[in-house]
């Protein structure tokens, strides 16, 4: 790691570096061939709690697998159909396998996710309700849970059955039995918790399970026969799960927290002890043994599995489950390996992390967190933390993700779905959140700080591809935000290596390298001055009355002309962007459209997807370089090393061009196609299927608008492919820091 000289003092870590080297040889941490994450080469992936990448070779054996068989609907009885049904039983075993349980023992219930499978339960679970004769059944939650298990209080509550939450240290300190004779009655009640917390890792004891089970554990004291959930979504994706030893009643999982691929797919892992107490009410196809479409009745099939999978299952995505496990096994030699290896890489990273100062003394980061990071079976590898300045005060997390983002670094901010361990963490109040609402803020957004105080925070998780280089790559990543030089604010840097490497100094997002030199030695004083250095192709000249017109609608009393302090505001240069986050034009003078700047931000370049690229994705779009020649009414594009093109600037949706749907910062807009040629033209420059757009001249786009304490609603207006705004202005002095910063570096 390179620290900083004067603001670090690295022998602090002098022990923690000999310690973890050792457990990194002790460990042989996993080597996984780079070659199998093609998707990931320059990318320091840190998200693996919220989803695990995929390697190329899961995807090659299920492809081939899929070329070399015909799988038909396994509801059928054909040859194709067999085949079908008879892998998804394999693949079922293989499953059970994983968890080192048997079919004589557990179910296996293929559903959507997690989420789908929680809902199951909280429809299908024995519940007696409220007002009857016997003892009401309770559905008890760690308020450490994702989203997912505390909807299920929705269901629960349409059945007139209490839910009670408790926190963490309620149900460690509740280690008293009931009365003899209260453990007589049967009354079902469900009590659910992660096996590790999506929010901090804390991994929660197993052996709550049997504890509750056997009435050692009681989360509430009420009669009743207790049943346990056990929420493994996360756990699963880096931990091994014995139920062979820790029989929990249910288990939902998630198949693309392990492997990436498929998404869309879970299962629901069913104690085959309460599976027949479980009721159901709407049969869907392939679950009847038989039925009437004239009268009420029904008789289910036999098998719970079949009971319970409404319609057809996801047969391929099950398919590829296989071919998942395979690969699992063979680039990792099994979970056990896994937890030991994202483990390190945590206790690492957390103890790093944990130690760093400022100058002054005062800690770089807040980490929440339940444990030490001392221990693999009491912590996962996730680390939550939010950043904070010299003073103590907390940066949001959307400063800090946007950070991040500019080094190629994916981490997930915000609650994460777990608003109990966000509210127990952060210390926020129900009030708190109320009131966050009230402000405009919501779950998913990026409204980091209200009042100074953080709504949520930074999540960074290892996963078994995850390397030593990613969780120095990281770390180098704060130190160099935080700890400068100057110790005063996050510095501007060079996005990553592979881009300054790939962009040569004279193709800025300027037209060169010269003309941001000369912009970034303007003083205040020089601003009236300013020579004209617009391309003469841009250069527009409006007619006399147009120009009469023009000064008069910009008077004196529309805008201001000085500022405080008696110095007058002058605009310093002028640019539009033609095609969104390709290089900038400049111009001297220029038209004004309902949209702003005419033709600016008009065209975008998309993906095979029709999704918009920007230089996050791919940094080579700022030496694309537009320009407009109104003469000609085209825009001509030019790169380094290819021919110029041109697009003609007239709407051409009336000559039979495809219009379609596209979203720019969740605004839906209008688009049309500009055609083969240019798409072939950008593939070509930057290496990777992609085509241009351009907003439809027929359909205006509405921003969205957003509700302003203090402020009326605001008309809506028409934009172009713009993020917020039409028109977006920038100091001189700002200009001027950044370029102190740039020399410092």
């Amino acid at each position: 790691l390179k620290f900083p000289s004067k603001s670090f003092k690295p022998e602090l870590l002098e022990k923690t570096f000999c310690r973890f080297f050792h457990t990194k040889m002790a460990l042989n941490l996993l080597k996984i061939e780079t070659s199998n994450f093609i998707c990931i080469l320059g990318i320091t992936y840190l998200d693996h709690a919220g989803s695990a990448l995929f390697p190329e070779s899961l995807l090659k054996a299920f492809t081939d697998d899929l070329r070399n068989n015909v799988y038909g609907n396994p509801h059928s009885q054909n040859i194709s159909s067999k085949l079908t049904y008879d892998t998804i039983e394999h693949v079922r075993y293989r499953i059970l396998q994983h968890f080192h349980t048997t079919a004589e023992d557990y179910t296996i219930i293929f559903t959507s996710g997690c989420t789908a499978a929680l809902k199951l339960i909280a429809e299908s679970f024995p519940w007696i309700p409220e007002g009857t004769k016997q003892p009401s059944s309770r559905f008890c939650y760690l308020t450490d849970s994702h989203t997912s298990v505390v909807g299920m209080r929705g269901i629960t509550a349409s059945m007139n059955v209490l839910s009670v939450p408790i926190e963490p240290k309620e149900i460690l300190l509740a280690k008293s039995r009931l009365p003899a004779e209260e453990q007589n009655c049967t009354t079902p009640h469900l009590f659910s918790y992660p096996a590790q917390s999506n929010f901090s890792g804390t991994k929660y004891p197993l052996s709550w399970i049997q504890d509750i089970k056997s009435g050692k554990l009681c989360p509430i004291k009420i009669p009743g026969k207790w049943f346990v959930l056990l929420d493994a979504a996360s756990y699963v994706s880096s931990s091994p799960l014995d139920l062979g030893v820790h029989q929990a009643d249910f288990i939902p999982i998630s198949f693309y927290k392990i492997f990436g691929f498929p998404t869309g797919l879970g299962a629901l892992l069913v104690n085959n002890r309460i599976a027949p107490l479980l009721r159901k009410t709407y049969f869907g196809g392939g679950t009847a043994a038989a039925y009437l479409a004239g009268e009420d009745f029904y008789f289910p099939r036999k098998s719970i599995a079949e009971r319970f999978e409404d319609g057809t299952v996801s047969f391929l995505d099950i398919i590829a489950l296989k071919h998942g496990f395979d690969v699992l096994e063979k680039l990792t030699g099994g979970m056990e390996k896994i937890k030991q290896h994202t483990f390190a890489l945590a206790h690492y990273t957390y103890t790093v992390l944990s130690n760093l100062k400022y100058a002054n003394g005062a800690p770089v980061v807040r980490i929440y967190s339940d444990t030490d990071f001392s221990n693999p079976d009491v912590q996962g590898p996730i680390i939550n933390f939010n950043v904070l300045d010299e003073n103590g005060e907390v940066l949001g997390f959307s400063q800090v993700d946007s950070m991040a983002s500019l080094h190629n670094i994916h981490v997930r901010t915000g609650c994460f779905c777990n608003t109990g361990a966000c509210q127990m963490h952060l210390g926020i109040s129900n009030e708190d959140i109320q009131k966050n609402l009230q402000a405009g803020h919501v779950c998913g957004d990026n409204i980091d700080l209200i009042d100074g105080r953080p709504t949520g925070s930074v999540r960074i998780s290892f996963g078994y591809m995850s390397t030593f280089e990613d969780a120095q790559t990281f770390l180098n990543f704060i130190i160099a935000t935080r700890l400068s030089k100057s110790d005063a604010g996050i510095p501007c840097q060079s996005v990553t290596e592979p881009m300054t490497e790939s962009v040569p100094d004279d193709h800025l997002s300027f037209n060169s390298a010269d003309k941001l030199s000369q912009m970034l030695q303007i003083s205040d004083g020089e601003l009236r001055n300013i020579p004209s250095e617009a391309d003469t192709t841009g250069r527009w000249q409006p007619l006399e009355p147009e120009a009469e017109s023009i000064r008069a609608a910009v008077s004196e009393t529309a805008v201001p002309t000085c500022r405080k302090g008696g110095k007058p505001i002058t605009i310093a240069r002028i640019y539009l962007y033609p095609i969104k986050s390709c290089s900038a034009f400049e111009v001297t003078e220029w038209p004004v459209g309902n949209q702003g700047l005419l033709y600016d931000r008009n065209w975008m370049v998309v993906n095979q997807n029709g999704v918009c690229m920007t230089q996050k994705q791919e940094p080579r779009l700022c030496l694309v370089n537009p320009s407009i020649d109104l003469k000609h009414k085209i825009m001509v594009i030019q790169a380094e090393g290819m021919d110029p093109i041109s697009v003609p600037l007239e709407d051409n949706t009336g000559k039979k061009a495809v219009i379609c749907e596209s979203k720019v910062c969740s605004h839906r807009v209008k688009t049309y196609d500009c055609g083969e040629r240019i798409a072939g033209w950008l593939s070509t420059f930057l290496g990777r299927p992609c085509r241009l757009i351009r907003q439809s001249s027929d359909v205006e786009s509405k921003s969205h608008q957003k509700n302003t304490k203090g402020l009326s609603s605001a008309t809506n207006i028409s934009l172009s492919l713009v993020n917020e705004a039409q028109y977006l202005l920038i100091n001189v002095a700002s200009i001027m820091q950044l370029k102190e910063h740039i020399s410092a570096r």
